[in-house]
Parts: structure tokens; C-alpha cells; sequence
């Protein structure tokens, strides 16, 4: 059985949709801690580890500091996501097989930031270049270290993407797992305004010499349905 810990940050009234998260987690026994805004819903005291209002990254740290000692893979989840496919336990069984250190469901919804995490047909995990901060994310054994804590100055998490770009240059092999897709169902900002964000990351993007986003999202390899494993972790050349 995989090792694993799941941990979140949340809002009262988004109580059902972490319920429906952290289930197959529980099931699995998985290590799970969640910490609430708000007050603390009676169906989510068992995986609450505190509460109080704080900047994402921030918290997500001291959710962390509930399952330290703790092996294996890390999910961190927004509270507003819904799994419209497979769940976090498929999702790290698979970003595991395909040799990933940092990974993603691939996306259902329309309204992505990047259309590179958007959910591709015929196939089962891509290799790429690029994972997104959330909504859902999984962060392998191998890297943990390097990932985590998260840099709680980035607040929210605008940007670190970027940092994890030079770990991938560094060997840190990241992926969309399209086996396991999500719907964010929260409105991006609407907890915050994020204007300023969006101007400090395209100004860091611009200082380390990229136009745009796109600059830096490839995708590498793609393992199809079809195929026993994927095709980078055969030595070939991935389409």
C-alpha cells in the first residue's frame, strides 16, 4: 500500500466537497490534515489540525508540521475541486508509476489558467515541463525535500511554478496524470484580489527572459492507454 498524506486548507461551506476528497484517502489510511478558516464543520473534526485565517502556503506549512515524520507522497488540495474521474489515491498510484516527482490532475473545467493542464484524449499520464500550484497537486518522495515546506513569501503560491521549472532542469520529473481529471469549482480570486499577482509573476516570468507562460510548458511524453508503461520509463522517445 502506498504511503500517503493529505492536506488542505478549507471553508465552511465547502465542507461537503472536502468530505467527498478526503474519503478514498481515509479509506486507504492515509495520513490526512486539514486546517479550517472558519469554524470547524462536525464531519471535519477528525482531519482538522487547527484553524484561523493566513495566506494558502502558510497554512498548508502548519498542516504539514501534523504529518511530519510521515513517508511517502504529499497531496496538498484546494477545497473548492471536484474529482470528475478517479480520486487522490488513483492519482498518486499513477504519478508513481510513471516515475513523477511533481504531478497533476489533468483539468475538466473550462476556465483554466493553462491550457497545458487541460485533459487530453488518449492518455493516461503526460510527462511535461510544467505542474501548476493547484488546484490539486502531489509531490513525490524523492523530491519532498526540495519541494516542501512550501516558500510561504509566495503567499497564495503565484509563481512557484518557476521554481519548480529549475528543479526539472535539475532531474525532478514532472506530470498531468489525464486518468484523473478535476473541476475547480470556486472562482479564481474571489477570496482575494489577485491583480497584483498576476502583474508580479508576468514580471518575473519577463526577468528570466520568457514572453509568456507557454515558454515554459512542454510536454514531453505521453503515455497512451494502450501501452503497458510509459515510454520514457522505456528508454523511447515519447509522442
Amino acid at each position: 500500500m502506498t504511503e500517503a498524506t493529505l492536506v488542505g486548507v478549507y471553508r465552511s461551506r465547502n465542507a461537503q466537497r472536502v468530505r467527498r476528497i478526503v474519503e478514498p484517502a481515509l479509506a486507504r489510511g492515509w495520513t490526512v490534515a486539514w486546517w479550517a478558516l472558519e469554524d470547524t464543520p462536525p464531519e471535519l473534526e477528525p482531519v482538522t489540525v487547527g484553524s484561523g485565517e493566513g495566506a494558502r502556503l502558510e497554512l498548508l506549512n502548519r498542516t504539514l508540521e501534523h504529518a511530519r515524520g510521515a513517508g511517502g507522497w504529499i497531496v496538498a488540495s484546494d477545497d473548492d475541486v471536484a474529482f470528475v474521474r478517479g480520486d487522490v489515491v488513483r492519482l498518486v498510484a499513477l504519478a508513481g508509476r510513471a516515475g513523477l516527482d511533481l504531478a497533476q490532475p489533468a483539468r475538466a473545467d473550462a476556465g483554466v489558467d493553462h491550457g497545458i493542464t487541460s485533459y487530453r484524449r488518449l492518455s493516461r499520464v503526460r510527462r511535461t515541463s510544467f505542474v501548476e500550484i493547484g488546484p490539486v497537486l502531489a509531490v513525490g518522495p524523492r523530491w519532498r525535500d526540495r519541494v516542501l515546506p512550501f516558500p510561504a513569501a509566495r503567499g497564495m503560491g503565484w509563481g512557484l511554478e518557476l521554481e519548480w521549472l529549475e528543479l526539472f532542469r535539475e532531474g525532478c520529473e514532472l506530470g498531468i496524470v489525464d486518468a484523473v481529471r478535476v473541476r475547480h469549482e470556486g472562482a479564481r480570486g474571489e477570496e482575494y484580489d489577485d491583480a497584483g499577482e498576476i502583474e508580479r509573476v508576468h514580471a518575473e516570468l519577463e526577468s528570466l527572459g520568457y514572453r509568456s507562460w507557454s515558454d515554459v510548458q512542454v510536454t514531453l511524453g505521453t503515455w497512451r492507454p494502450w501501452q503497458r508503461s510509459p515510454t520514457w520509463a522505456r528508454g523511447e522517445a515519447g509522442r
